[in-house]
């Protein structure tokens, strides 16, 4: 079976497209046949820098990925006989880029229904999960403004998208180049570039999603009693209160997603999908260009 794997810290470049021998199933886990796989920063992360993630994932050679949509195509003895045959979203963090992955956690396993496609549920991995993190925050502030960086991300649009109505007033902040791209996506919602900030007044709690200082250096000048909340920066020298938040991994949370979306209460950010061969090309898209929604990939 084909996989792409991490060879070296050289970074996107270095991945490799090998064949490699189809994992034995166990009495408590499934084979599954991957078909989309998203490309998500974590990747390209780990593929440079042997310290962006915890030490088992930094082992090389690894499987790239850590989740994905297939089919189950094989059922261990001590797992629900019923679940052969049936299209599920994995979480797979020991590495999902694979034609043919083992999953041993039940807990990792979230079955479709039809009315979410591949793509969709593909999506989920690493967004609505950290965006649910961010409105935690959010709803227990009270601030008054809620100023959003990166808003046309794809964690950015997922929290928009789960905050509905705020109490607060809400400043998502875009590019000039993703100005159009965000307004295609929520039509009603206003966006701003930085310049078009006005001074607020009152306390403003800054979401920070584009991990830009410069950016947020230009936000604190406009905000009197700010406040700032990033998933990118890991600390921030100034007197503002400062916190990195990150996901904590919930099964409920991601059934709760997949029924969203199933009942279109949810939408997914998807931009375009490539051939696993492009694997490179795929990551380099996805890193270098304005953000249009989830890259994936397809076996």
């Amino acid at each position: 079976m084909q996989s792409i794997i991490q060879t070296n810290f050289t970074g996107i470049d270095g991945l490799e497209l090998v064949s490699m021998p189809q994992p034995t199933l166990t009495d408590d886990g499934v084979l599954i046949q991957m078909q989309t796989l998203p490309v998500v920063p974590t990747d390209w992360k780990r593929e440079s820098n042997s310290h962006a993630t915890n030490e088992q994932a930094a082992q090389l050679p690894r499987v790239i990925g850590i989740g994905g949509v297939g089919t189950i195509i094989q059922v261990g003895k001590n797992r629900d006989q019923a679940l052969l045959n049936q299209r599920v979203l994995v979480m797979n963090p020991a590495g999902s880029y694979s034609e043919i992955i083992l999953s041993e956690n039940p807990d990792f396993i979230f079955p479709l229904p039809d009315t979410v496609d591949d793509a969709s549920a593909a999506a989920l991995t690493a967004g609505p999960g950290t965006a649910l993190a961010l409105k935690h925050e959010i709803d227990q502030s009270s601030a008054d403004n809620i100023i959003i960086t990166g808003a046309n991300s794809v964690i950015g649009l997922y929290l928009i998208q789960l905050l509905g109505e705020p109490n607060q007033t809400l400043w998502p902040i875009v590019s000039p180049q993703s100005q159009a791209y965000f307004h295609r996506q929520l039509p009603g919602q206003p966006a701003y570039q930085v310049e078009d900030l006005p001074q607020l007044s009152g306390y403003s709690l800054i979401i920070d999603i584009a991990g830009s200082r410069p950016l947020i250096d230009q936000l604190l000048s406009r905000c009197p009693n700010p406040s700032l909340i990033s998933i990118v920066l890991m600390a921030y020298e100034g007197p503002e209160p400062f916190k990195f938040v990150h996901e904590e991994f919930d099964a409920d949370q991601y059934r709760q997603f997949i029924t969203q979306l199933a009942t279109q209460k949810l939408w997914a950010p998807i931009d375009r999908t490539f051939p696993v061969q492009d694997i490179k090309q795929a990551q380099h898209y996805a890193k270098d260009s304005h953000s249009r929604g989830r890259v994936l990939v397809s076996f």
